[in-house]
């Protein structure tokens, strides 16, 4: 489903990303780890190419793409790419000038060029699926952190990507509504959708992926199952990193 080869990306002299390379299956939740300024971020923005990787391949679904500081994407072949993902930001990013309703709606109508019934149609399902079936007609500043959160992700469903990418969702929230959002993952990742996570909610991690991945400074330093890399890893960054960490 997914496959990362040699995935290499700097900003200036900063070398973010030093060859990752990584691979997930179709239906399973990979959720990335690690601290701060280890380039986690970096490599889920490549996977939707809002960062354009210097070297390396990514495989997503049937799509192969290659990368050389020689090559030039044309804008359509991004878009191609990038209609395969779904991405939920920490910040919300919805529009606060249209209600939840339509904040789903607006990139089936503009991208996928669905009608609007068919675009309200599918909105007002995922809204249920989400549990805002009756905020639908609710603006942004209306709602709180974990209600936008969810419209987020109702949103990024409503383009029917093949995989979707959370850049530490539950991040902005208060504490208390955390669990809100999780849940809903919760439900996805059992229903089989294809997810890449970074977060720092390590019990949601043991819970829930199929595949944990621990990065520190630009390298997968472990990877595996929850179980392997919680319980049974010897690697001493990441016992260090997990030291510090709450594992509720």
């Amino acid at each position: 489903m997914i496959k990362i080869e040699k995935l290499y990306k700097r900003f200036g002299e900063l070398e973010v990303l030093k060859g990752i390379d990584l691979a997930l299956e179709k239906g399973k939740t990979a959720v990335i780890i690690g601290p701060s300024g280890s380039g986690k971020t970096t490599l889920l923005r490549c996977l939707n190419l809002l960062e354009i990787p210097d070297n390396g391949k990514i495989t997503l679904g049937k799509i192969a793409t290659e990368f050389t500081p020689q090559t030039k994407r044309k804008s359509r072949e991004i878009m191609a790419f990038r209609k395969q993902t779904g991405m939920v930001f920490q910040s919300y990013n919805l529009f606060p000038h249209l209600t939840a309703l339509e904040n789903i709606m607006e990139g089936q109508v503009v991208v996928l060029k669905r009608s609007k019934g068919e675009a309200r149609k599918k909105a007002m399902t995922l809204l249920e699926k989400v549990g805002l079936g009756d905020r639908g007609d609710m603006y942004p500043h209306q709602l709180s952190g974990g209600q936008q959160q969810r419209i987020g992700i109702a949103r990024a469903m409503a383009m029917d990507p093949e995989v979707l990418l959370f850049d530490e969702p539950t991040s902005a929230l208060d504490p208390e509504l955390v669990g809100e959002v999780l849940k809903v993952m919760k439900d996805l990742a059992n229903e089989g959708m294809t997810m890449v996570i970074v977060t720092h909610e390590m019990k949601f991690a043991q819970d829930v992926a199929d595949q944990v991945i621990f990065m520190d400074q630009g390298i997968v330093m472990e990877k595996g199952t929850p179980d392997e890399v919680f319980e049974k890893s010897t690697n001493q960054r990441l016992m260090q990193f997990l030291n510090k960490v709450s594992v509720r």
